[in-house]
């Protein structure tokens, strides 16, 4: 089984640049980065840094004859347990919707059969997909696995709950929790 990761290496988490430097934003990509791959550890991985998303998992997938499992790299939280939860399933298409309607983990177990179309509401795109090919899709809840860093009030989830280097090394720059009207949000 292979495990594709899809990472942007430069200009990544925009959306927390209220909050984060550039510089900082970047080295949190990669501490995320490490924290999924960590994760994945005896799986083959392959980390797509490509622009063109799409294209390029279609292009891997299209000549893939083993499964093929596809998590984005802004999943910190995610365990080795979900993973072996996602991968043990016998539907044919595991799906792990992000908060918003994204697609944050992606298992096919026969790849080659499968077209991939991220952006936007991707969740229900890979769910139509799955259905007009008349594949057996599972949808994957977990609050863990639904929570993609992207917006800034993300980042108290990572604080929260994040064990790995992430949560680390927000710490490490002065990131903590403020309860505010009873809410969670992070301050410096």
């Amino acid at each position: 089984m292979k495990a594709i990761v899809p990472y942007k290496i430069k200009g990544g988490k925009s959306r927390l640049s209220p909050f984060l430097s550039p510089s900082e934003r970047e080295k949190l990509a990669e501490h995320m980065l490490d924290d999924v791959v960590s994760t994945l550890s005896g799986l083959e991985v392959s980390i797509v840094r490509e622009e063109g998303l799409n294209a390029v998992l279609n292009k891997i997938i299209v000549n893939s004859t083993e499964p093929v499992l596809i998590i984005m790299p802004d999943l910190p939280l995610i365990s080795v347990e979900h993973i072996q939860d996602i991968i043990s399933s016998k539907e044919d298409v595991v799906i792990s919707p992000g908060r918003g309607g994204g697609t944050n983990i992606l298992f096919l177990r026969s790849p080659s059969t499968f077209r991939v179309d991220y952006h936007g509401a991707s969740f229900l795109k890979h769910l139509q997909i799955a259905k007009d090919k008349g594949l057996l899709t599972r949808v994957y809840e977990s609050f863990y696995a639904s929570c993609d860093i992207d917006e800034v009030d993300d980042l108290a989830e990572l604080i929260i709950h994040g064990l790995g280097k992430a949560a680390e090394y927000l710490r490490s720059i002065g990131v903590s929790l403020q309860i505010m009207s009873g809410r969670a949000r992070v301050k410096r």
